[in-house]
């Protein structure tokens, strides 16, 4: 199994605002898909030498990596937003729009198809097969505030699932479901929850990691810009 690989300078950085938890399924709970899988809520600081876990290898992508940055002053909403993100390498990101959601929610995201919340998912705009995942887009969130809110990374990546799930996995395209059915297998899964505060953004590779984002424990609301492109390591500047 494949875990996050997150750029860091520092793993004291990673330790201050990681925290990671099991998983649980989710079903039949109002606003929410038939049988999702979420966070298990039993939130814990990374063990000590935990952070090393996650770090980069030489063989791993730019398409592969979990980068947290911090946007420039002058990023203060949505407009501006929007025109910053072009200047990162890639001139055609696909915009994904905005959301501002209150503070308080367990998961975020909400799927345009059902219009409800899937829990831990891939995104699956290119619909890429096995073979050619890691040529999938990143995505790109920053949050505007005023609250601060977490990004939730598996620690698995989708073709391991793949690989566990499907006899003929090398001609199947990944999808939310594959996740779902790994955890109803009672396969091992944690999963990662980083702080990401007013004016932070991350890069992350959402069509191979399992993600979702969330405001629990936070009173404020919070606004987000969201975008896909191909983008190199680096172009935002560490944050950590």
């Amino acid at each position: 199994m494949h875990p996050a690989a997150i750029a860091f300078r520092d793993p004291a950085a990673l330790h201050a605002r990681a925290e990671i938890a099991g998983v649980r399924r989710l079903t039949l709970a109002p606003g929410y898909e038939t049988t999702v899988v979420v966070p298990d809520g039993a939130w814990a600081r990374l063990p000590d030498g935990h952070p090393e876990r996650f770090a980069p290898t030489a063989f791993t992508r730019d398409s592969g990596l979990v980068e947290l940055f911090r946007v420039p002053r002058t990023v203060a909403d949505l407009d501006s937003l929007a025109a910053f993100v072009p200047t990162l390498g890639d001139p055609t990101p696909v915009t994904l729009g905005g959301a501002d959601d209150p503070g308080g929610l367990a998961v975020t995201h909400v799927s345009a198809e059902s219009g409800l919340r899937p829990g831990l998912h891939v995104d699956n705009h290119q619909n890429l097969p096995y073979a050619a995942r890691e040529k999938a887009r990143r995505r790109l969130c920053v949050n505007l505030g005023p609250g601060s809110r977490y990004l939730l990374l598996a620690d698995t990546d989708i073709k391991s699932v793949c690989r566990t799930v499907h006899e003929r996995y090398e001609s199947h395209h990944p999808r939310t479901a594959d996740l779902r059915l790994y955890v109803t297998l009672r396969r091992p899964v944690h999963v990662l929850r980083l702080r990401i505060d007013p004016g932070e953004g991350w890069l992350a590779p959402t069509a191979v990691l399992p993600y979702d984002e969330s405001t629990e424990g936070q009173e404020l609301p919070s606004v987000t810009g969201s975008w896909l492109g191909h983008w190199g390591r680096g172009v935002c500047g560490a944050l950590i």
